[in-house]
């Protein structure tokens, strides 16, 4: 999925095209064998693009050696000349322009706080010394010194990581000001004047800044990215992925018409899948899934990249606004898509009601349930023949106006005219193509086909099932006859489930099929307003409201998913969503809310303890009691100087960077990162040897394989960190070496620090490496391991919450749209606005945890087992339930606003006021399932048992409750009415939801528990059970001991 996506953004014109002839055969019967090292360039994904950026990620390191060979750039950073290349790795220059200057800004700033607050810490470990030194006295070490050194250090370290932890916005600043920290606390031992303290200071902050501008000179000139462009690509990426879903859903149409539509894998005798001992999914249920997901997640990704898109400053043609309105009519496509694809699930759901799961088995087959079986298929398969021509057409109809969109925003390049069509406009007829000035018309025309058409196929429908009625019978709707309503009534109550069933089931497929195609629809005429031909290149300026936004985003908790290279999920590769203060603030049952400035007071007092006990500050604390594990070596008088030859300050400068406040501890990214580290010691021996030691190939040949470990954090993020780690180990290596051959040995030592060649510091440095590595793996672990088991029950609990907020939500607006009191959605004001915008929110929140989720479920099976195995199939499916339920909670949202559209016939207008004033009395939602929701997610994150006796609220039974009020609200008369179809999405939604609720409490009971107040009687008549009197005797004897 994520290899679609990157494709997608790196060459969104190649991707875009061709998708509306995905069903024609190829005109060779024979495919071309590939070549081994084609194969293996697939494989690895390498674009252009990539290559560009992996060379563009390795040039500030090689820049920063290049550069230090001048001889007044050694003379002017001497020692620290390799600490530069390090430092401008880690500006990561290439994030795009919005980003990086936001994450530099911070950096610089960072950087500078570092400097003051480290000169003061080192001007008070002098003063220490000048106070506590005997007049006279030679000796270096001081342990009033070293004491005040370690004391900062340990303060600086944890309250940095806990900032980090709390805004991960900051997560690269955090680390910078670490590193800072780091080197000035274990040098300031040495020093015994403030001279000297102030010479030190002054050259690591020139160094550090130097790299910050080495690292800006080459994101901003080299190869330039802007978030306008990476948002103008995933947009381009999204819409073909939207083509190719639509497509994939054209073929899985297709194949409903002749197979079996209740299995989703191949028969046992198809070719391949005899042989295997896992069944092998159909290829059009297995694309139709994978693209699915690939523009769900890329969804996700847009949402992230938006706002900095919008913050640029640039000269171009699309506004903030432009963008905005493009994302908010993708999302529109996205809704009855997603549910679209859920039409393979329902199938499975309908077999799984009737026990048609296993049916392939010979043993214990129901004939009658078989035969019901193969009917069932019988029909469906009738069905989606019959309706063939015009779900083609309309998939057809749509890639055309997706085509059209990608034109219009000058996504793609338009194709060319062809000569003759442009010398003679006759020549080309009535055919309107992608691109044409009416082409809207004619989309629009496609639509309205459809939307007609529907009628047709509901009276096919009808007649399939014995029930003759007039041609006209829709379009002049009357009462069914005494005759045909005997005829309905003389079916068998099975029967007359089943039909009812499958009339929903089509007006499914017809209602989001129609939606799907208004929303391109939409999305058509908003690209043809905002041709990207016509319009004029502007100075596009985000506006002061905008800029104070993002001032504001940078110091508050937020969201950020594992594409944001500006946050603490960049660097890890996970998705950190802020809940909102509902879901971390609880009442204090100990203390009412303060009444007075002396009870504020005291709260704020409670306050800073409730911070220093809180999680974050508990990390800070973990990388701060690692750190020292290392660092407090070089603060006793016996080791200091072993510290200082041996370097073992990178030891403290990898707890740094490999710790994180929400990724668990594995043994696998532990190895990982040692087996990364191994790999840059061969790689700096390499590129030191190859070149024959000649600077300047040394130089070429670090760049070379420093490109090589740029790959991982573009095209494997889950080992964004071993590839950093791996890449910073080669440049120390590299850089000290041609450090020492470019100022001498002589001033190179005067730090304390000996000279090694390369074949003996490339293993020290191997060494002090992984034994920091091992430290932070140890810290993670001790004393109690925050693991990636905790980590996802942990994300699963959040994902609950954010269900029951988002049904609770999703409530509101339904009953809001069934009163007719939700407003004027345009105005920022009303109810249906306000909705809105919470309901996206945490939409967008809940697409984040649930890639989260799925990322962590992954990464658990490499977690070494300690104790019983982690139970993965009840985390799954609570995780497919979560996604299941947002989903189906998505679609009676978008299915409801058909509620608030009033129709201008007037038979249509009455049957629509009598449905509004019957559903509203049998309450489509409930508050039960958003209670249940907050319970069970409360009992996940605690891991509490559940309370004894809970069960799923009972399913609404929507059909029966409405014909209860009035029998004929639902008859058939009225079943073209687009209320009526969107009743069956949501009836279809909320069966979906009771399901997926009642598989959720029973997979977290079997997480948790239930407590269990039950008294149980022992029968004497259980064979080979206990006897009475042997429980009566147990007990007897256990209450003497008591007594």
């Amino acid at each position: 999925m994520k290899s679609i996506e990157k494709s997608l953004y790196a060459n969104g014109e190649t991707s875009s095209t061709g998708t509306g002839n995905d069903d024609a055969g190829p005109t060779d019967s024979r495919p071309k064998k590939k070549s081994k090292i084609a194969e293996l360039w697939k494989t690895l994904e390498l674009d252009a693009p990539t290559v560009m950026m992996m060379g563009k990620a390795a040039l500030p390191p090689a820049i920063s050696l290049a550069m230090y060979q001048a001889d007044i750039i050694a003379k002017e950073y001497s020692t620290l000349g390799y600490l530069i290349a390090v430092i401008s790795i880690l500006g990561f220059c290439i994030m795009p322009r919005a980003k990086f200057i936001q994450t530099m800004t911070m950096n610089i700033i960072g950087t500078c706080l570092a400097a003051a607050l480290n000169l003061l810490m080192l001007w008070s470990s002098v003063q220490a010394r000048l106070h506590t030194t005997p007049v006279g006295s030679t000796d270096r070490y001081n342990s009033s010194q070293s004491a005040v050194c370690a004391v900062w250090l340990f303060f600086q370290i944890w309250l940095t990581n806990t900032v980090k932890a709390k805004l991960p916005q900051l997560a690269f600043p955090a680390i910078m000001y670490s590193i800072f920290v780091n080197v000035a606390a274990t040098s300031g031992p040495q020093f015994a004047t403030s001279a000297q303290v102030q010479s030190f200071i002054k050259r690591l902050l020139i160094s550090f800044l130097t790299a910050h501008a080495i690292a800006t000179g080459v994101a901003l000139l080299v190869i330039p990215v802007t978030c306008r462009k990476v948002v103008t690509k995933e947009i381009a990426g999204y819409i073909t992925l939207v083509r190719g879903t639509l497509q994939a859903h054209k073929a899985y149409f297709q194949s409903l018409e002749t197979s079996d539509i209740f299995d989703k894998n191949l028969p046992a005798n198809a070719d391949g899948a005899q042989n295997s001992k896992t069944p092998t999914v159909k290829p059009e249920v297995a694309a139709l899934k994978k693209m699915t997901a690939a523009f769900t997640a890329l969804h996700g990704k847009l949402y992230g990249d938006l706002p900095f898109a919008k913050r640029e400053i640039a000269w171009g043609k699309l506004t903030p606004e432009d963008f905005e309105g493009i994302f908010k009519h993708l999302r529109a496509i996205m809704v009855p898509l997603v549910g679209l694809g859920s039409l393979m699930d329902l199938f499975d759901r309908y077999a799984e009601t009737n026990r048609w799961n296993h049916h392939a088995e010979t043993d214990g087959v129901d004939p009658d349930s078989e035969k019901a079986r193969l009917q069932a298929v019988k029909d469906w398969n009738e069905i989606m023949t019959t309706i063939h021509e015009p779900l083609a057409q309309i998939i057809q109809a749509m890639d055309g106006g997706l085509h059209h969109t990608l034109i219009r925003l000058q996504l793609i390049k338009a194709p060319k005219k062809k000569a003759a069509e442009g010398a003679d406009p006759e020549a080309k007829g009535d055919t309107v193509e992608p691109g044409d000035r009416d082409y809207a018309s004619y989309f629009e025309a496609q639509c309205d086909i459809f939307s007609h058409g529907k009628v047709t196929t509901l009276q096919h429908w009808v007649e399939s099932k014995g029930i003759k009625i007039r041609e006209d019978f829709f379009l002049n709707p009357d009462p069914l006859s005494n005759s045909q309503a005997d005829e309905v009534e003389k079916l068998p109550h099975w029967t007359r489930h089943r039909n009812r069933r499958q009339l929903y089931l089509v007006l499914y497929i017809i209602f989001l099929l129609n939606s799907v195609s208004r929303a391109v629809l939409d999305l058509v005429k908003y690209a043809d307003e905002r041709d990207q031909a016509t319009a004029k290149t502007k100075f596009i300026n985000p506006g002061k409201r905008r800029f104070e936004k993002w001032i504001a985003s940078i110091f508050k908790d937020g969201d950020s998913n594992h594409d944001n290279e500006t946050t603490v999920a960049g660097v890890e590769r996970s998705n950190i969503i802020y809940m909102g203060e509902a879901y971390n603030s609880r009442k204090d049952p100990e203390h009412n809310p303060p009444a007075n400035t002396w009870e504020k007071f005291g709260n704020f007092i409670r306050g800073i303890a409730g911070f220093l006990r809180s999680s974050e500050s508990a990390f800070g604390f973990r990388t701060a009691c690692a750190t020292m594990s290392i660092g407090i070596v070089v603060y006793l008088r016996d080791t200091q100087v072993w510290f200082i030859k041996q370097r073992i300050v990178w030891a403290m400068i990898m707890v740094a960077i490999s710790m994180v406040p929400t990724s668990g501890a594995t043994v696998y990214t532990f190895i990982l990162r040692i087996a990364g580290t191994t790999i840059a010691m061969v790689v700096a021996l390499l590129a030191w040897y190859i070149p024959d030691q000649n600077t300047a190939g040394v130089i070429v040949f670090l760049w070379f394989f420093s490109c090589l470990g740029f790959y991982f954090p573009l095209k494997q993020p889950s080992l964004v960190i071993a590839a950093l780690i791996s890449v910073v180990t080669a440049t120390m290596i590299i850089g000290y070496e041609l450090e020492v051959r470019k100022i001498g040995a002589a001033i190179a030592t005067s730090n304390g620090q000996p000279f090694y060649d390369i074949y003996l510091l490339a293993p020290y440095r191997l060494a002090t490496v992984a034994g920091g590595l091992a430290v932070a793996f140890f810290w993670t672990v001790f004393p109690y391991p925050v693991s990636e088991h905790s980590v996802l029950r942990q994300k699963l609990g959040g994902a609950l919450y954010l269900s029951a907020n988002y049904y609770s939500i999703m409530h509101e607006t339904v009953m809001a749209r069934i009163r007719g009191d939700e407003g004027d959605p345009k105005d920022p004001k009303s109810p249906s606005s306000q909705l809105t915008k919470a309901r996206n929110k945490v939409f967008a929140k809940q697409m984040l945890t649930l890639q989260a989720l799925k990322m962590h479920a992954e990464m658990v099976k490499w977690e070494f087992p300690l104790g019983g195995k982690f139970p993965r199939e009840e985390y799954n499916a609570i995780i497919q339930c979560v996604s299941n339920i947002t989903n189906d909670t998505t679609l009676i949202g978008y299915a409801s606003n058909t509620f608030s559209q009033v129709s201008t016939d007037p038979t249509s207008q009455q049957w629509f006021h009598d449905f509004q004033r019957i559903v509203s009395s049998v309450n489509i939602t409930s508050h039960e399932i958003t209670s249940l929701l907050a319970l069970l997610s409360s009992s996940i994150t605690s891991g509490q048992p559940l309370p004894p006796y809970l069960t799923a609220p009972e399913s609404f039974e929507l059909s029966t409750r409405m014909e209860s009020v009035d029998k004929d609200i639902l008859s058939l008369e009225h079943i073209t009415e687009p209320g009526y179809a969107a009743f069956a999405v949501i009836q279809i939604s909320t069966r979906c939801i009771h399901m997926d609720i009642e598989k959720l409490l029973s997979a977290v009971k079997k997480l948790v528990g239930e407590l269990d107040f039950s008294f149980h009687t022992v029968s004497t008549q259980s064979p080979g059970g206990p006897s009475s009197s042997e429980t009566l005797v147990k007990s007897l004897s256990h209450r003497g001991k008591l007594d």
